[in-house]
């Protein structure tokens, strides 16, 4: 498994049969965010934000950079990137089961019938 899953989502995986959770997994792993790539994109851009898929905060941020404003969030959130990305991840990671279920549904349990 990833080594950016931490426990509490690798209990969620292990809830899915193997179809499932080999799905959300690919699923997951072509769409999760890198914290090398929004650092990047902290230093050179400043459109961390539209990589985390908050296009609005990145635009508020740059219209307050032009104030003093601006720069302190900028600095600031470069030590929030790491929780910023995690949480992120996370939302990913239960979209990708959601679809995952969606498209391979559990069969009935023996006792149902």
């Amino acid at each position: 498994m990833d080594a950016t899953l931490d426990s509490e989502d690798i209990a969620l995986l292990n809830q899915l049969s193997d179809k499932q959770k080999d799905y959300a997994l690919t699923l997951y792993t072509a769409r999760e965010k890198k914290k090398s790539t929004a650092y990047i994109l902290w230093i050179l851009f400043g459109v961390y934000y539209f990589y985390l898929g908050h296009p609005f905060k990145n635009i508020l941020l740059w219209l307050l950079c032009f104030c003093f404003i601006g720069e302190i969030w900028w600095i600031v959130d470069l030590f929030r990137m790491s929780g910023m990305v995690k949480r992120k991840n996370k939302e990913i990671l239960l979209e990708c089961i959601k679809e995952a279920v969606q498209l391979y549904p559990a069969p009935p349990s023996p006792s149902a019938y």
